[in-house]
């Protein structure tokens, strides 16, 4: 069977529910006759499969993860969403804790219809049961580190159940539901599978980062471990049992048509271009909208090539300046990663000036009310809370801004981000004041158009055709589990058992083989943090990843988190999301704070180190109470 017909098939059965109360939906009403689901194996693989893409749908969401809860990425359309000033008791957005019923009465189906099924061998007997598990595994588990709690299932409830079930006590309980479940499910994972489909390579990658989140919420808890081993050396025990996989020199090949098979992936969610267009992608999200018409009306340059609109798609969000930063730059002179104006190429050929003399010097083709060409400092901000942040000027002539800044960079950037001076889609992409690829592209902050100045790339197929359009058909596929993040869970385990030198081997792995850099160096544990630190954060940026590792360091405090006690602030979280402004002769270059909330990102603590129960769930359940309640809501 060919891996694209996995979707469409899986989809042949499905689960009705109906609710049979106000919380808890798990009263079946049945629309298919379970002799014919669970009579034959192919039904059941049928069945099982048509599971898959829930499961995964907890961990592909990095428009959420990357954008609304971090500084990675900036909203487009305005305001950020109110996620980021506050968090509702009442609102159950994002969290799901009351809407996973229907998928977990599946998961129990599983289990007990496949134990002992006549029309399944032995072996696949076990395969089934274990995927059931570890479906359930990851559905509790996306609970958990949301919540710190969830209602328990573990059983086909019926009629008669009780249906007034409460929350798990402690952390301690909720991790060793979630563990036991994944501990059981991978010894009988099947060891190969189509793609899109999860093996038992899959099972010790999420063992591995559910170990380390069980460890940062537990400090480690002995009723956590299998005797008397930590969760820390359990987890490079699951890394060390991954077979069969290895980096792909390629970094960015991974994530778009040039390698959606490579040998790095250890799951995916695949679509076919038979049956998927750009609309159901989520690099819907990544492009821009700027027809020509649209550059014309907004003075800016160049337009693209003949008559043909290429960019026609959303742009709900773009890199910001944050997370440029963090790509470090080889200094031509002694050979050193490091960051970008750091670097003896950018510290000899520029200076840094003020706000004062920086304005001046931005200009595009139009002009202001006097007929003069229009600058920078008779433009209109959108947002009057953008701040000036620094400038940098070019003291050598000829030397272009955007090359002292860009060239040379970790290679993993070349993989993710649209620059000023990129060449994509056969066109010339200029990202500086007025550019084609911009904030001014269209109304700033009105949407579409990347508000930092830069855009998207990683998770961007270049072979859509005739556009990016919503109604273009295009091939996709979205990466869940790869072998870089699992080394990576590697070395922050080592890191956390003081294994200082491990570490910084294992994920000195990531840093040259992906990011085609020097090895760091470091020799300390706070070294090692700190390079393992922009190593996750370069290395898993739009793979939901960041927001989750910065909750754990903050969990574990001390040199994870910059010195703070455990639960304590974690910079990141707070620090605004900046924007680069480039002039048009790519003399002058500065960076400032993005206003419309951007600039006001919250995270009191420790209360934000868990999402808030839903308040419907305490009303409905007299099982649940508001003791139950997380702290500070």
């Amino acid at each position: 069977m060919k891996a694209k017909y996995l979707i469409p098939i899986a989809l042949g059965f499905a689960v009705a529910t109906q609710s049979c109360s106000d919380f808890l939906e798990t009263e079946p009403a049945e629309s298919y006759s379970p002799d014919l689901v669970w009579g034959s194996e192919a039904n059941i693989q049928a069945f099982v499969r048509g599971r898959y893409g829930t499961a995964m749908g907890y961990y592909k969401v990095p428009m959420q993860w990357d954008c609304y809860f971090t500084n990675n990425m900036a909203y487009s359309f305005g305001s950020m969403p109110y996620v980021l000033g506050g968090r509702s008791a009442t609102n159950p957005h994002i969290t799901g804790l009351n809407a996973r019923f229907g998928f977990i009465r599946n998961c129990n189906l599983i289990i007990e219809k496949c134990k002992d099924n006549a029309a399944l061998t032995e072996t696949q007997q076990k395969e089934y049961v274990a995927i059931g598990k570890l479906l359930r595994a990851m559905c509790y588990y996306d609970l958990a580190r949301k919540f710190g709690k969830f209602i328990w299932v573990d059983e086909v409830l019926s009629e008669d159940s009780n249906f007034d079930l409460p929350l798990t006590k402690s952390i301690e309980e909720t991790y060793n539901l979630v563990l036991t479940d994944i501990r059981d499910a991978v010894k009988d994972l099947p060891t190969s599978a189509l793609p899109g489909e999860p093996t038992r390579n899959y099972g010790y990658a999420l063992l591995s980062e559910v170990c380390l989140t069980a460890a940062a919420y537990s400090n480690d808890a002995k009723s956590l471990q299998i005797n008397g081993k930590s969760l820390y050396q359990e987890a490079i025990d699951a890394v060390d049992a991954i077979t069969g996989v290895s980096l792909d020199p390629n970094y960015g090949d991974m994530f778009n048509q040039n390698s959606p098979y490579s040998n790095e992936i250890i799951l995916a969610t695949y679509l076919s271009a038979e049956n998927a267009t750009l609309g159901d992608c989520e690099m819907r999200h990544l492009v821009p909208n700027v027809p020509n018409a649209q550059l014309s009306a907004h003075s800016c340059q160049p337009l693209w090539k003949g008559q043909e609109i290429p960019f026609e798609s959303w742009c709900q969000a773009a890199p910001t300046q944050n997370l440029v930063d963090a790509y470090l730059v080889i200094d031509e002179q002694d050979g050193l990663a490091k960051p970008w104006n750091e670097t003896s190429q950018f510290v000899n050929n520029t200076t840094e000036i003020s706000e004062a003399e920086a304005l001046p010097m931005y200009s595009y083709m139009g002009v202001n009310d006097e007929g003069e060409p229009a600058r920078i400092a008779n433009y209109t901000y959108a947002s009057s809370t953008e701040k000036y942040l620094k400038g940098y000027k070019v003291t050598t002539a000829g030397a272009n801004i955007s090359e002292l800044m860009y060239k040379n960079r970790d290679a993993r950037f070349y993989g993710s981000i649209i620059y000023d001076g990129t060449t994509f889609y056969n066109e010339e992409i200029t990202c500086y004041y007025h550019g084609n690829y911009g904030r001014y592209g269209r109304d700033t902050y009105a949407g579409y158009v990347p508000i930092t100045n830069y855009a998207g790339l990683k998770g961007v197929y270049s072979n859509v055709s005739p556009r990016y359009i919503n109604t273009s058909f295009t091939a996709y596929h979205e990466v869940v589990s790869r072998y870089g993040r699992v080394l990576l869970n590697k070395a922050e385990a080592q890191l956390r058992l003081n294994k200082v030198a491990d570490a910084v081997a294992t994920f000195n792995q990531t840093r040259t083989i992906h990011g085609q850099l020097p090895p760091s160096t470091a020799s300390t544990l706070a070294e090692a943090w700190t390079d393992y630190r922009r190593e996750r954060r370069v290395e898993l940026y739009f793979e939901s990843d960041w927001y989750w590792s910065l909750l754990r360091w903050g969990c574990y405090g001390g040199e994870a988190n910059y010195g703070n006690p455990s639960k304590g602030e974690i910079p990141e979280l707070t620090e605004s999301a900046n924007f680069i402004e480039i002039n048009q002769q790519r003399e002058v270059a500065f960076i400032a704070e993005l206003g419309y909330n951007n600039n006001m990102r919250l995270f009191p603590v420790p209360t934000y180190y868990l999402f808030p129960v839903d308040q419907g769930l305490i009303d409905a359940n007299p099982a649940v109470t508001a003791a139950d309640q997380n702290p500070g809501y």
